[in-house]
């Protein structure tokens, strides 16, 4: 093994990440190294390195908090055994998984089977432990039914399957037509198209119709407001992103004075 490994590194927070060479991390008591096959790329990781996530990491670094490979080396009784294996992992070091090698704690390691690829298993961690807690929450609202958007997204589409193991259904917020064919193929029951002319008359009637009070927002700009507004008394909007890039706006005050709506941030 060289004692070099390639990267992306970001100096900064809003810095650009640049590919570079650094050396091989060296592990502490209770870590692992491994040998990344797969890393995904998160909105997460994106925020991240724009400054506007929070995380112990800190700069300057290696991004990326998630991925799978192969143990290379541990240090400590957590790790005993561990070489070699195939894992999924997820990790707040500052060697991430944007990398040939990164540093995880070998608590935050899950063994991969043998018949599950890598590209498989490199989203194993954020995605799911949020699509379940995310349905924690809908019960604890007794909430049968959510609203989600993106729904076209990997965790949309995750938590439309994994609520349907649990009883709940999902109305699916989209932006395009395409993205109703990919979520009928995967067995969708409730799907609107933000574009439509008729999307809000068809999305009250629906929320209501289904008492469909909790609503999962990672787009954000004008449209939180407007579901919420379509929502039945009672609701609570989650905020988990801003893909759009724009405030979270449009919400009236009275909705939140005189029908017991609510907004909160959502962070796993």
């Amino acid at each position: 093994m060289n004692n070099t490994m390639k990267c992306i590194y970001i100096e900064s927070r809003g810095a650009e990440p640049r590919l570079t060479d650094i050396p091989i991390p060296t592990v502490q008591s209770g870590q692992l190294l491994i040998r990344v096959e797969y890393a995904p790329l998160n909105p997460s990781d994106i925020n991240f390195m724009l400054g506007k996530y929070p995380s112990q990491k800190t700069f300057p670094c290696v991004p990326g908090f998630e991925g799978c490979g192969t143990v290379v080396i541990g240090s400590g009784v957590q790790s005993w055994g561990m070489q070699g294996k195939r894992v999924a992992f997820y990790t707040e070091s500052l060697f991430g998984s944007f990398a040939e090698y990164c540093i995880v704690e070998a608590a935050y390691c899950i063994e991969i089977e043998n018949d599950v690829q890598f590209e498989d298993a490199a989203c194993s961690f954020v995605n799911p432990l949020s699509v379940i807690a995310m349905c924690e929450i809908a019960k604890q609202h007794e909430a049968y039914t959510v609203i989600n958007s993106p729904g076209a997204s990997q965790l949309g589409r995750m938590m439309r399957r994994y609520f349907k193991q649990q009883g709940l259904y999902v109305i699916s917020i989209i932006t395009k037509p395409e993205q109703q064919e990919i979520l009928k193929q995967d067995g969708a029951e409730f799907i609107l198209n933000s574009n439509d002319k008729d999307f809000i008359e068809n999305l009250t009637l629906m929320a209501r119709g289904r008492h469909a009070k909790v609503f999962f927002d990672a787009v954000g700009g004008e449209q939180t407001g407007q579901i919420l507004k379509a929502m039945p008394q009672g609701s609570t909007v989650y905020v988990y992103g801003r893909l759009s890039g724009q405030p979270h706006s449009n919400i009236q005050p009275n909705e939140l004075i005189t029908q017991n709506k609510s907004i909160q941030g959502y962070n796993l």
